[in-house]
């Protein structure tokens, strides 16, 4: 029986990956990570309290809605995608303690980091659309 190594490259792959054989050497994966952190976050956020109003969004459902609009837009790359969703993991993690000045400050450095992930964007981009109506909501309940 021959041994058999080397590496696969699946780009834009989400959701989990079963039965794959590295066929030759070096090939990578891109995506994974984006799967692995996006569970990650959905985690986060679930752990977060339901909207206690039924007019009005709270925590929980803003970053649902930013989480799946940064998964789904095509203007970024994986890597953007990635790091941003650790920023919301980051808000998410926040959540549980908005009034805390340490998460606080962790939240007002991920929303930044967020602002400048768009700023490039088109302003027709709906990601750029969505997180302009989401972020100053989200900075709200921070009391940011």
């Amino acid at each position: 029986m021959s041994q058999s190594k080397g590496n696969v490259n699946i780009s834009g792959a989400q959701g989990d990956i079963t039965g794959i054989n590295a066929v030759g050497e070096n090939s990578s994966m891109t995506g994974v990570a984006i799967g692995a952190i996006s569970g990650n976050v959905t985690n986060t956020i679930n752990q977060l309290p339901d909207s206690s109003e039924t007019d009005e969004p709270g925590i929980k459902e803003l970053l649902n809605e930013l989480q799946t609009a940064i998964e789904s837009d095509v203007n970024l790359s994986d890597e953007d995608k990635e790091q941003a969703l650790k920023q919301v993991q980051a808000i998410a993690e926040a959540g549980q303690k908005p009034e805390d000045g340490t998460m606080q400050k962790m939240v007002k450095n991920a929303l930044k980091f967020l602002k400048g992930t768009i700023a490039d964007l088109p302003s027709t981009v709906e990601l750029v659309q969505i997180c302009g109506k989401l972020l100053p909501s989200i900075s709200q309940f921070f009391a940011l």
